[in-house]
């Protein structure tokens, strides 16, 4: 189309085009006025509305923390977009601030009204010159603030994309940890399990107390309330993820909300119930164990630590009230608490669970079937008391008789022990094949003054045949999949006069089941040859092992 065809048509028209023609500089003018100007007020009132700027102002915008976590929602999750709404359209609504108040009111407006003359009267040309260019000025600012509203339009959109990507990657971060930490307790097999009483409940993710308010947090992992850490409504900073510190917090079982052991899920868990009748030196023996780790930690063989400050206090008890020449009460409770212990050494390392059941427990297979830890056990410890037996107990002379009297023999046989354990625990676990068995035969002391009894110099499983007892290691060595026999003194360990090479020796049971797991402690020095146990150890004495 030909200029001369734009005047052809209605005269309308042509007048439209010359006063555009005309307006044009004046157009152009104000546009390129306004157009930067509304621009940099958008973006002036949009960092403005992101504030408050002073640190602890009140916001409205921020929502409070409450519901299921006591936390406030991560920035990128929910407060990142609220934000980016409500300054866009403080920024929106400035341009159009201006272009109502600033062009049309206080700057057209005043050109179509300069010089109004009163009713009637004729207007002068200044006047109508005035009111001509007036209307390229709102032109020009009207462009102009389109302009602007595109800009920041596309401007808008830009953040919009690089938020979005952003809060994308944080989530993938997120997922991405989780990830790393499910992928740690899958490859390390490490099992959380609750060690109280009437739970032992698998955890999944336990409840983790905040150290400043100890409000409770359970769903403390990556996620909308933060990816590396989180922020408890108190204030108190929290980490989420296991690599970067959350198992230092002190934690909860989510089912009994009773405390678990420090650091859960930092390292493998093995359950080993202490599995023998009434009477048969259960507790001794654990006591005898435990002191013998600790014994192997200031050799340097290997790093203990007791999980829980109550564990720790318990056994200082029992040793001071075995140091001045008292004993171990028997345990009393229906359900045993297990004593953690974290066993290793550097990074290699096993968190212990020891559990010290009452004899009554495991006389008939009703009470047995009630001990819900043994459905998670890894490994057992067998306590054979060999006096308890009735053939054994039969052959003694009546001097030695009474001599084992004094030794308090369980009420129940070790065999009978045995045969109801083996049966429930297929039912109860169903991995008897895998589980393996250490078989301790306590009161080596008393056995070694008892001259009618072979001597305890051969490997104990070939004691325990000679004595009458075959048909319990034939039955151990076809129902689990590997076993260890050794003899020890409970009171020579940990008695008033305790013997450093027995106290030692009875962390040998525990050191092998942990083996057992892939945990190989190698000794710091080397012990005497093996399946020989003397009368007075004076170095590691040596087990039987069968598998």
């Amino acid at each position: 189309m030909s200029p001369s065809d734009l005047f052809s048509g209605s005269p309308w028209v042509s007048a439209l085009v010359v006063l555009l023609f005309i307006q044009s500089p004046v157009i152009v003018w104000n546009l390129l006025r306004s157009a930067p100007v509304a621009y940099a007020r958008f973006v002036t009132e949009t960092g403005k509305s992101l504030g408050p700027w002073r640190p602890g102002a009140y916001d409205p915008r921020v929502r409070p923390p409450g519901g299921a976590e006591p936390a406030y929602r991560a920035y990128w999750a929910q407060q990142a977009w609220t934000d980016a709404v409500s300054a866009t359209a403080a920024g929106a609504t400035d341009i159009w601030r201006r272009v109502v108040d600033v062009w049309m009111k206080d700057r057209v407006r005043p050109m179509w009204n300069l010089y109004r003359k009163p009713y009637g009267r004729r207007e002068t040309w200044e006047v109508l010159f005035l009111r001509f260019f007036s209307v390229g000025v709102a032109l020009g600012a009207l462009l102009g603030s389109l302009a602007a509203a595109a800009t920041a339009a596309a401007t808008t959109l830009v953040f919009g994309v690089l938020l979005g990507a952003g809060c994308a990657a944080l989530v993938l971060a997120a997922l991405c940890l989780r990830g790393i930490d499910t992928g740690r307790l899958v490859v390390g097999r490490i099992r959380m399990k609750c060690p109280h009483p009437g739970c032992y409940h698998s955890v999944a993710l336990p409840v983790y107390r905040c150290p400043g308010c100890r409000h409770p947090h359970r769903s403390l992992r990556p996620g909308g309330y933060g990816v590396l850490r989180r922020v408890c409504e108190c204030g108190q900073v929290l980490r989420t993820s296991f690599l970067t510190g959350r198992h230092r917090l002190d934690a909860e079982c989510p089912e009994c909300s009773l405390p678990l052991p420090d650091g859960l899920g930092s390292a493998r868990l093995v359950h080993v119930p202490l599995i023998g009748g009434t009477s048969s030196g259960k507790s001794m023996l654990l006591q005898a164990m435990v002191a013998g780790l600790l014994a192997r930690m200031n050799g340097g063989e290997l790093s203990v630590r007791f999980a829980r400050d109550a564990d720790r206090r318990e056994y200082e008890r029992g040793a001071a009230q075995l140091a001045s020449g008292g004993g171990i009460g028997k345990t009393t409770a229906v359900q045993p608490t297990a004593v953690m212990l974290y066993v290793g050494k550097r990074y290699r390392k096993r968190l212990l669970y020891l559990y010290d059941p009452r004899g009554e427990n495991l006389e008939s297979p009703q009470r047995l079937r009630e001990q819900e830890y043994l459905a998670h056990a890894d490994a057992l410890v067998l306590v054979v008391d060999a006096l308890a037996d009735p053939s054994v107990y039969a052959g003694l002379p009546p001097d030695e008789r009474t001599r084992a009297d004094l030794a308090s023999p369980s009420a129940e046989s070790p065999m009978h022990t045995y045969e109801r354990l083996s049966g429930e625990l297929a039912a109860m676990s169903g991995r008897r094949r895998r589980t393996p068995v250490a078989v301790v035969v306590t009161k080596k002391d008393v056995l070694h003054r008892l001259n009618s009894l072979p001597t305890l110099t051969d490997g104990v499983d070939g004691w325990l045949r000679a004595v009458g007892l075959e048909n319990l290691v034939r039955g151990l060595e076809h129902d689990f999949g590997a076993c260890r026999f050794a003899a020890l003194s409970a009171q020579d360990a940990v008695g008033t006069q305790p013997h450093p090479a027995e106290r030692r020796h009875a962390a040998e049971p525990v050191l092998w089941l942990l083996g057992r797991t892939g945990l190989r402690i190698k000794k710091a020095r080397p012990a005497v040859a093996s399946g020989r146990i003397p009368p007075r150890p004076t170095t590691d004495p040596g087990v039987a092992e069968s598998s």
